[in-house]
């Protein structure tokens, strides 16, 4: 008689409170902020703070690293730092699981507004920590105006013949005494000869000091298209301070 055996083997642990640490991810919570707003000019922009948070290896690997990404009002990443927890200035007890940094990004021209942090740590199995976000606000303390420098209109436009157009650009020049990146906007407002305002229009951003805004000119049958329309223009910096209003004026003049 001949007998087959057939034996099956089952792998389980010895114990199955035993976490694989390849699949643990670390956790990090208590985030701090020493400030929730800094206040600082565009001549000498410091933009500086102390936070700290405390990592969970979650029985997974230990630490690759822990950083905090900082983002300007602009969404550009301004700052990456690593977090410490060697006992390192501005950490004060080496391996306790609460991570330090001092923040302070390098900036060229000062945005105001709202920066934010992003907080993310890896382990050397490979696996992401979850994320922690929060901001922090920047105020320009001796914020000044944004000025007006010159305006670059035609005197006089000539409306074109039925069936035909004309572009017209028009474009003033602005400057703001705490940087071209503390620009928001520039729009005008333009009133016809009637005496009715129309909306304002916001301009184009060049990005040298310059704005400007192009459209069509096209035949009129309507008396109040032609005479002087009266542009009055205002930038807003990003305090939202105005600057002093500068108007100029086209003349439009029907087709001969």
């Amino acid at each position: 008689i001949c007998i087959t055996a057939i034996f099956f083997y089952s792998c389980e642990k010895e114990n199955e409170g035993v976490i694989d640490p390849s699949i643990s991810a670390p956790i990090i919570s208590n985030l701090y902020i020493s400030a929730d707003t800094v206040f600082t000019n565009s001549a000498f922009p410091n933009i500086t703070f102390y936070t700290s948070v405390i990592v969970n290896l979650n029985d997974g690997a230990p630490l690759e690293y822990i950083n905090c990404k900082v983002t300007d009002p602009s969404g550009n990443t301004v700052a990456t730092v690593q977090l410490i927890d060697n006992g390192t200035f501005p950490d004060t007890v080496s391996g306790d699981g609460k991570y330090s940094a001092i923040i302070s990004p390098v900036i060229s021209c000062l945005l105001v507004g709202n920066y934010t942090l992003e907080y993310l740590a890896l382990n050397t199995s490979g696996l992401f920590s979850n994320l922690i976000l929060s901001d922090i606000f920047v105020v320009n303390s001796a914020n000044q105006p944004p000025v007006i420098s010159g305006t670059n209109l035609p005197d006089s436009v000539t409306r074109p013949l039925p069936g035909d157009s004309t572009l017209l650009t028009i474009t003033v020049n602005v400057n703001d005494p705490d940087g071209l990146c503390d620009l928001r906007e520039v729009t005008f407002v333009t009133v016809r000869p009637n005496g009715v305002t129309l909306p304002p229009i916001p301009m184009f951003n060049n990005n040298n000091g310059e704005f400007s805004f192009s459209n069509y000119v096209s035949f009129s049958s309507d008396p109040t298209s032609y005479g002087y329309f009266k542009y009055t223009f205002t930038v807003k910096d990003r305090s939202n301070v105005l600057s002093i209003p500068v108007t100029d004026s086209i003349k439009f003049v029907q087709p001969q």
